[in-house]
């Protein structure tokens, strides 16, 4: 029965390249040959090695030739199509420290509650994401064999992280020859053209294998100005007479020359704003403060255009080299290395600094007063800010693995990780050259002037990741099904982070930057087991227990179970329990207090004014984030219940239940929540339950002072949804048919309303679609292969907003519509033999736009970025030797 089941599950899996290669040789070998035992492989999430490539939990399976097919620019590329993505992930993108960063976010839990792993073991985190959460733009994709997708929290296998699921990225090994790939694409819109190198080569033989791998990618940056939605525009668009900053602008700031009035402490406009309008490009003149700042109809502020020098995507370019060994060096000890080490180099323009001016001197141009003010400032004398980040990763692994007595399979390994981020901005303000200037009567417009004023800024991430791991696998006892399999190891690992940046920065002393350092270190011992019972021929239960010790938050113990039930050699019906956790990242833990400038909406002052609430706009709030050392680890349970059915000749049906439930998580108490908690009548509850909060306004509306947040445990997470997979393949007189469709479909999507608040369910709000889909068609004859993809996102509603019930509580009610989003991509292929193969394609074939709001802004979210970039088509060529 298990030969039937693997033989047929092997010709669906290299139907759709999904399969690795050791399934490929075990499994078809033993279909092929006939044999009774198959040789047992390894599959993510579990250490036990098995014959079945279904289990328990759910696994996907994307092989590099399936990323190649749908026309996947890279391993972030691919894995952010995923619907079990379900809510996008952070992309490459210009205006922050993490520009050059990728994630994974699987159904929308959090980025660092997705564990990524390299070859099984866990992948050091990135120091500018807080020593914990992966980058995966530092992965080459040409070293990718394939990547396997673990739909099941796995905290008793693979430990913290791994709460809504695990990413397995499995590189290239034993690969024998020469290859060569190159591909260029160009977007029909300007900017963001594409263009890849690869070279990989390999030497194997009985004893063992040598593999090397080289891989270059670039992505040109798209400025604001390059499309219409992101540059700066403004128009009165409800018809009053007048244009409002934030409601009636694009890409405009008040960070222009807007000051503060001495006795109102309202802002207005400079005296000189006229004349810098008329000289100074980015200066537009005089604007409402509009909804945000409280000034509807009254009080201006003098605005800048910083969308006409800001670029929205930065650019990117990245090199990778990745070598591998294995080689047996006893009949049974076999020795294995990898050393892997990537740059990557990302670079954004920004307008001038928008910084602060206290202190505005008495007789200054910007000063109608007979006393000192201060004002919100574009320092566009300095000129435009750049900022260059590169990140530097090594990575190494040795180990040994072999068999005692044929039947203890043991392996050792030791692993380190050294990441150095570096990050520098140029052209920012220095305040101490600002007023140093002002001491010594030095305008500030002369050369000497600005240069004093011009600061270039530095900070340097690093994280240092030291694993060791010894395990060992076994069969002991027996059961009317077979043997019982047992697994138990140990690891440690060992975490140094630093976050440091230049002195000036922390001081407080740069306009348009800030930071602090932060520095720490932490050890974790885990010991774990895990057991294999094959109660009949028909039931396999298993179960796992791991238990984690941590230098700095305590230690904690995480059990899993779980069971597999084959009543015919079609049908599978599998289900799992497991708890999870996750650990406070050291960036988390350490942070010190920092200054942002975050995004928020304002529903009391809305409220105040007389606007609707779904009109309400969004805008930036001085916010000073406090750190807090007190944190403990968040808690999960993920429950599965599935089927899979494969009794059609090349046709397989997985259909999955999961319940996934996340508590006491590390949050930040944001500007947000205090609003909502304002605007809910409850806003003192929350401020005495955490005395480090602030948030403080004045007469007229507005904050008198920054809005100081921290974070802390207390919010949960749930997500309740089905996870639907089909395969099929039919073979013709005319060439082959291959379809897979992929459906995540979300039946509850549970968030709090704000920190320590109510929950709700908040399925098809803006930017949390009910479900994710992907269609693939693939057609093959000859040496002709095409390949489609379909991307499909459930439409949601346009705007998010409060209201209060009758009982007094508050809930969120989604209202207008997003409409359903689709893109494809489309590729072709011919293999010319010797002569190599030669592709092209196109990404979103149909040239899909992005998404408006009601008001005709652009709706910047990852979901939706393939709109951003436009059509794509590219080309490639690729040939093996």
């Amino acid at each position: 029965m298990l030969n039937n089941k693997v033989s047929k599950a092997v010709r669906l899996a290299i139907a759709f390249g999904a399969a690795s290669t050791a399934a490929f040789s075990a499994s078809s070998n033993a279909a092929e040959e006939g044999v009774e035992k198959v040789e047992r492989i390894q599959v993510t999430g579990s250490r036990i090695k098995r014959t079945d490539l279904e289990g328990a939990s759910p696994v996907e399976i994307i092989s590099f030739s399936d990323m190649k097919d749908a026309g996947r620019l890279s391993v972030s590329d691919a894995l952010q199509s995923l619907t079990g993505n379900s809510f996008g992930a952070d992309l490459p993108s210009s205006g922050n420290g993490a520009q050059s960063q990728s994630t994974i976010n699987l159904l929308g839990i959090g980025a660092g509650r997705t564990l990524v792993l390299l070859d099984g073991k866990r992948l050091a985190g990135s120091p500018t994401l807080g020593g914990s959460t992966a980058n995966l733009s530092s992965i080459p994709a040409a070293a990718v064999e394939r990547i396997e997708i673990l739909k099941d929290g796995a905290s008793a296998i693979y430990g913290s992280d791994a709460i809504a699921g695990v990413i397995n990225i499995i590189l290239k090994k034993d690969f024998e020859g020469v290859s060569f790939d190159i591909s260029y694409g160009r977007p029909d819109a300007e900017g963001g053209d594409t263009k890849t190198m690869s070279f990989s080569a390999g030497v194997s033989s009985d004893k063992g294998s040598i593999t090397f791998v080289y891989d270059h990618q670039e992505q040109g940056f798209i400025s604001d100005s390059m499309r219409d939605y992101t540059a700066a525009s403004m128009e009165d668009r409800n018809g009053d007479g007048i244009i409002s900053i934030y409601d009636d602008t694009v890409g405009i700031s008040y960070y222009g020359a807007s000051i503060f009035n001495p006795v109102t402490g309202d802002r207005e406009a400079s005296p000189a704003c006229d004349q810098l309008t008329a000289t100074v490009p980015g200066f537009v003149g005089s604007l409402d403060q509009g909804t945000i700042l409280g000034g509807i109809g009254g009080g201006e502020v003098c605005g800048y255009a910083y969308a006409n020098v800001s670029t929205n995507s930065a650019s990117t370019n990245r090199d990778a080299v990745m070598t591998s060994m294995d080689y047996e060096i006893l009949d049974d000890v076999e020795v294995y290395a990898r050393a892997m080490f990537s740059k990557n180099e990302s670079y954004g323009q920004y307008a001038p600094a928008a910084a602060n001016w206290d202190g505005i001197p008495v007789g200054n141009e910007h000063n109608p007063y007979d006393v000192e003010i201060d004002g919100n400032f574009r320092w566009y004398g300095i000129g435009p800010r750049g900022t260059l980040i590169e990140d530097y990763q090594q990575d190494y692994i040795i180990g040994f693995k072999g068999m005692i007595a044929d039947n203890v399979e043991w392996e050792v390994s030791y692993h380190r990780a050294k990441l150095d981020y570096h990050e520098t901005g140029r052209d920012y303000l220095s305040y101490a050259g600002l007023y140093y200037n002002l001491a010594n009567d030095i305008p500030l417009g002369t050369e000497d002037g600005q240069s004093n004023m011009s600061l270039t800024t530095y900070r340097k991430n690093q994280n240092v990741f030291d694993h060791i791991f010894a395990g060992a696998g076994f069969e002991l006892g027996e059961l009317p099904g077979g043997m019982i399999s047992h697994y138990i190891g140990a690891e440690r690992y060992e975490t140094q982070y630093s976050s440091q940046f230049d002195s000036q920065s922390e001081a407080g002393l740069v306009g348009g930057s800030a930071g602090n350092t932060s520095a720490g270190s932490r050890t974790n011992d885990a010991y774990f087991y895990e057991i294999s019972l094959p109660v009949t021929d028909e039931l396999l239960l298993s179960g796992a227990y791991r238990y984690d010790d941590y230098s700095d938050v305590g230690s904690k113990g995480v059990p899993s179970f779980k069971a597999e039930y084959r009543p015919t050699e079609d049908l599978l019906i599998r289900g799992s329990y497991s708890k999870g956790f996750r650990a406070p990242s050291l960036d988390e833990l350490l942070g010190q207090d920092s200054f942002s400038a975050t995004f928020a909406t304002d529903y009391p002052a809305c409220k105040a004014q007389g606007i609707p609430l779904n009109e309400c706009p969004e805008g930036q709030f001085d916010n000073i984030i406090k750190s807090n050392s007190n944190l403990k680890p968040e808690t999960s349970t993920y429950m599965n219940i599935g089927v899979v059915y494969s009794g059609v000749e090349d046709l397989s049906v997985k259909l999955d239940y999961f319940d996934v439930e996340v508590e006491d998580i590390v949050a930040n108490i944001t500007v947000q929540d205090l609003m909502y908690a304002d605007f809910g009548g409850v806003l003192n509850q929350l401020l005495d339950a955490y005395p480090t909060l602030s948030y403080e306004r004045n007469a007229q509306g507005a904050f008198s002072e920054d809005i100081v947040t921290t974070a802390d445990n207390g919010a949960v997470s749930g997500r309740t949804g089905l996870d639907l997979e089909l395969t099929y393949r039919l073979e013709t007189g005319f060439g082959d048919f291959r379809l897979r469709s992929q459906t995540t479909y979300l039946l509850e999507v549970l968030e709090d309303i704000y920190f320590g608040g109510p929950s709700q369910d908040y399925k098809g709000h803006p930017g949390l679609p009910k479900w994710r889909s992907q269609f693939e068609l693939g057609y093959s004859v000859d040496n002709l292969s095409v390949n489609w993809v379909t991307d499909a996102i459930a439409s949601t509603g346009m705007v998010s907003a409060p209201v209060i019930n009758s009982d007094g509580s508050i809930i969120n009610e989604s209202t207008g519509d997003r409409p359903t989003y689709i893109t494809h991509n489309l590729t072709a292929a011919y293999d010319f033999g010797n002569f190599g193969r030669v592709t092209v394609g196109a990404r979103n074939l149909f040239d899909k736009g992005v998404i408006y709001d009601d008001v005709g802004n652009w709706i910047n979210d990852t979901l939706y970025i393939r709109g951003h970039y436009g059509r794509e088509i590219f080309g490639g060529y690729s040939i093996k030797f």
